[in-house]
């Protein structure tokens, strides 16, 4: 008896760990449909990078032709739990799906377009249910992220002549103590000029600046005797009393770094109407 409930014990645990996981490799989404058949309904948008279990392959075959590639493949039936609310199971193409693990591009949807950007940490990841109709959105990095050197895409909603994207940077005043550090994030700053970003593909992808340490280290004319007060009525004695031989603000325990990176990404459509879109990425300070 014993053996007999450790061996359904042992096959139960071997199908746990046999899920078949894949990856989404389809630089636009892949389609989940309802029954596996091209006209079958709609049901899910999987973003690139999304991690999904097939549980049922149809040997139903499909051939894709893509920017005249022929891309060779079948419906396979995947399961829905904890990817949507809305669809239990349904049926995709596997001709877009990877072994490989991908990196899950973060997401800015907007009724315009929308925005991808790879390889980036993002703490507060939850848009606002509004967000396509807003103008500016603000999202705070990991510690040790940044969006500079990344791949943008833009996928667009409607026809348009063309897309742009620009960045500029932020520098703030820190005040560092032995860990801990007084950051003056509504006090003065350097702000700099848009820069724009390098098409890469189609007027579709772009490359995001990489800022160096005179970029990081500019700043504006400022009086330190009215930093070392603001410092005193916002972070305290202790912090102002470390500035008391300070002559400026690259001067220890003062410095100077990146507080925000702002992206700007501005279509024209066919009729010549612009719409522009603002991104801020908060920077934590001394990274």
């Amino acid at each position: 008896m014993f053996f007999r409930i450790f061996l359904l014990m042992c096959i139960a645990t071997s199908f746990a760990q046999a899920q078949d996981i894949q990856y989404v490799s389809a630089e636009n989404g892949l389609v989940v449909r309802e029954k596996p058949n091209r006209g079958a309904n709609r049901v899910a948008l999987l973003d690139y990078g999304t991690a999904i279990e097939i549980t049922e392959h149809t040997n139903l075959q499909l051939d894709v032709l893509d920017n005249g590639r022929k891309i060779e493949g079948e419906w396979v039936k995947i399961k829905g739990d904890g990817l949507y609310e809305f669809f239990e199971e349904g049926y995709v193409f596997n001709g877009y799906l990877t072994e490989d693990r991908l990196a899950k591009r973060f997401k800015i949807p907007f009724e315009e377009f929308t925005i991808f950007i790879d390889n980036i940490n993002v703490l507060n990841n939850e848009l606002p249910r509004s967000n396509k109709d807003l103008d500016e959105l603000n999202f705070t990095l990991e510690f040790g992220d940044t969006p500079e050197e990344k791949t943008i895409k833009i996928q667009h909603h409607q026809d348009f002549r063309t897309i742009e994207v620009f960045q500029k940077h932020q520098n703030s005043i820190t005040i560092m103590g032995e860990g801990p550090h007084c950051d003056l994030l509504d006090y003065k700053h350097y702000e700099s000029s848009w820069k724009p970003l390098k098409t890469i593909t189609n007027n579709k992808s772009f490359e995001t600046l990489k800022y160096s340490q005179k970029d990081w280290n500019k700043f504006i004319e400022v009086d330190i005797s009215d930093v070392i007060t603001y410092v005193k009525d916002i972070c305290g004695e202790p912090w102002s009393d470390m500035m008391v031989n300070t002559k400026s603000v690259y001067d220890y325990p003062a410095g100077i770094s990146i507080s925000k990176i702002f992206l700007r990404v501005v279509m024209t459509d066919v009729d010549g109407y612009k719409t522009e879109k603002i991104i801020i990425f908060d920077i934590p300070m001394g990274c």
